[in-house]
């Protein structure tokens, strides 16, 4: 367990190198994106609106609005990574106004159980009392709702 846990920094430093040499793409609303949290061992979610907006359940429990910079505020993260299919960026405007509609709206916020990640795949789904609380479920989400078979930086 504690190899697992020392390893997986490591792990996402790697793949964020490969991922710096694959093609940037500029988010469409209703795609899925994402940022560190904790160095490899946490991510936060959340989807693209459109106009350089995000949706995301911040730590609060507001369902909010805000820009790139905003996203990763207080965050060790210097990227943004986007859904894609191939070399494109891939949304859905159902999916965008799925989280439009929850703006403002307040959830009861739980790091584990009900976070960014369950906000994200509600979206996706129309469920918001779903079950997926960690970014693999977000991504096997987008990939079954988007197509979604890479993830790239924001351009």
């Amino acid at each position: 367990m504690l190899q697992w846990a020392l390893s997986r920094p490591v792990y996402h430093l790697i793949e964020s190198l490969v991922d710096a040499c694959r093609d940037a793409v500029q988010p469409l609303p209703g795609s899925v994106v994402y940022c560190d949290l904790a160095f490899g061992f946490a991510e936060h979610t959340g989807i693209y609106l459109g106009g350089g907006r995000i949706a995301h359940l911040n730590g609060n429990g507001i369902i909010e609005s805000v820009d790139q910079h905003d996203f990763v505020k207080g965050t060790p993260s210097i990227r943004i990574v986007v859904s894609a299919r191939n070399t494109s960026a891939v949304g859905c405007g159902k999916v965008a106004e799925r989280a439009r509609t929850m703006l403002g709206s307040r959830r009861r916020y739980n790091f584990i159980l009900n976070n960014c990640h369950q906000f994200t795949a509600g979206c996706l789904t129309g469920d918001v009392e779903n079950a997926n609380s960690f970014l693999w479920m977000v991504k096997f989400e987008a990939e079954k709702k988007l197509r979604a078979d890479s993830w790239r930086a924001w351009r």
